[in-house]
């Protein structure tokens, strides 16, 4: 085919040879039939004239002007694409910190030794193999390619949350005897303490625990959770009970338990930030475990609360005084509770679970939210049942007392490996502290299990954004559960 320069060419060629054709003359013009001239010796003879013809003579038609030699088509230069930079040379792996070798990242997972609670009355069931669970999620993570090309060797430990003594043997164990990298889970409840044996003595990053600011000053190597904080936590409440309408009017008595008396200026700070002034702050001052101290102390309370015209109370801390003390001395107010933990399931043996009716908290997913709906779950249910057929992970709501809670167990610990794996992922080929430090300062939003909105940075070390408004309804379950009652959103800054 040729191209457009090239039929332009063959067109001004073929013009050309038309105007010389009719410019220059043509030298075949005279008859064939003419005699050869005489040679120059001899005189010309007089030709004859030749008869006259009836018809004209035929001229002899002039030859067509050759058609120029087409020239040579020209080859289109073959495609070339356009460079393209050179690939980064891959990294090496090689051993970068302790419990990191060019081909693996040992990690240490502690649990709960849930059949000593069980055993002592602290817990109505076991949570199943945990051990099991935990093998499973790290094979899982090695069947995907492992982190950055490096395996995920596990060691897991056990402890006793009554006091902190086992649990500070445990760090010890993982973190001395066996050096590894990081500690997922760590430590809960009386125990919390030694966490900061992981963070802080031993020098070991860790995924899990509960962080307070008098434990994080004290950490030498990373430290997020999958928790939120009492200010993160009320701080969502009122961003939704503001955004459901349901604070505006309001006139609300704030009362904090013992422990949480810290946090009741703030609280009441928070308030204020949301348009509402409170009409009482005040804490009390009984032991959570003294119920006669809480009962004659709470007598008093109900009047002044009463008499600073509440129409809500605001419990922050424990909330089995308030609320069974609030039927007790017949106060008509709603109650809200900044802490779901006292909550659902766990509501106190003191309380009266129809008392609990109608309180109002803020929390995440529910366990039948994440077990139906729960991508990220059903991700780790995946990575157990697939490896374990004969094992049941039965939907929370549907156990029969006494069955294991299979549930609690997977869900916790997906999360803190879900954490773990992000963070590690992103901190690089070249893994140390610092690399895994940075991690956590630019990873910005992700989803975890049971949390669809999370995120971590610089100054932000617990992952949760998600919340709903949750009510205690004591016809669920055999002590009453906690439902939603308002859509889950990001509800933290």
């Amino acid at each position: 085919m040729l191209t457009k320069k090239m039929r332009w060419l063959v067109a001004m060629l073929m013009a050309l040879a038309m105007v010389a054709a009719a410019c220059g003359g043509n030298d075949d013009t005279d008859s064939g039939d003419a005699p050869a001239p005489a040679p120059a010796t001899e005189a010309a003879a007089e030709p004859e004239p030749e008869a006259p013809s009836d018809t004209p003579e035929e001229e002899e038609p002039e030859p067509e002007p050759e058609a120029p030699e087409e020239a040579p088509e020209e080859e289109e230069p073959e495609f070339q694409p356009a460079p393209t930079e050179e690939p980064e040379p891959e990294i090496e792996l090689t051993a970068t910190w302790r419990g990191v070798t060019a081909d693996t990242i040992t990690i240490g997972v502690t649990y709960l030794d849930i059949d000593q609670l069980v055993e002592l009355g602290f817990s109505p069931a076991t949570w199943g193999d945990q051990e099991l669970v935990i093998r499973a999620l790290a094979d899982d993570i090695n069947e995907r390619g492992g982190i950055n090309g490096r395996r995920v060797e596990v060691l897991v430990d056990k402890y006793n949350p009554i006091g902190a003594t086992e649990a500070e043997a445990a760090c010890l164990r993982l973190t001395e005897d066996n050096e590894v990298f990081a500690i997922l889970f760590g430590f809960l409840g009386p125990a919390e303490v030694a966490n900061t044996c992981i963070v802080g003595t031993q020098e070991t990053i860790l995924v899990g625990g509960t962080i307070t600011p008098e434990r994080l000053a004290e950490a030498r190597a990373p430290w997020v959770n999958e928790r939120v904080t009492r200010d993160v936590s009320t701080g969502a409440l009122f961003t939704l009970l503001e955004a459901e309408g349901m604070l505006e009017g309001r006139s609300i008595a704030i009362v904090a338990d013992l422990p949480a008396a810290p946090q009741l200026e703030e609280v009441g700070d928070l308030l204020r930030e949301h348009g509402v002034e409170p009409v009482l702050e005040v804490a009390t001052s009984s032991q959570v475990a003294d119920l006669i101290a809480q009962n004659q102390e709470w007598a008093a309370l109900s009047e002044r609360i009463r008499a600073a015209g509440a129409d809500t109370l605001l419990l922050v801390g424990n909330v089995s005084a308030g609320i069974e003390n609030a039927a007790l001395n017949g106060l008509e107010v709603d109650i809200w509770a900044t802490d779901a933990s006292g909550l659902g399931s766990n509501i106190g043996g003191n309380v009266q679970p129809e008392s609990a009716r109608g309180v109002i908290t803020v929390g995440a997913m529910t366990g039948s939210q994440i077990y139906e709906t729960d991508p990220r779950f059903q991700e780790c249910l995946e990575a157990v049942t697939s490896r374990h057929p004969d094992v049941e992970i039965k939907h929370p709501d549907t156990l029969e007392e006494d069955e294991p809670l299979w549930f609690i167990s997977l869900s916790g610990h997906c999360r803190f490996f879900q954490i773990f794996e992000l963070l590690a992922t992103a901190a690089g080929p070249i893994l140390t502290h610092e690399t895994f430090a940075e991690a956590i300062a630019n990873i910005g939003e992700f989803s975890i299990a049971g949390q669809p909105y999370a995120s971590l940075g610089a100054d932000k070390l617990s992952s949760n954004d998600s919340f709903q408004l949750l009510e205690q309804d004591p016809d669920r379950g055999a002590r009453g559960e906690l439902v939603p009652i308002g859509p889950m959103r990001d509800a933290t800054p």
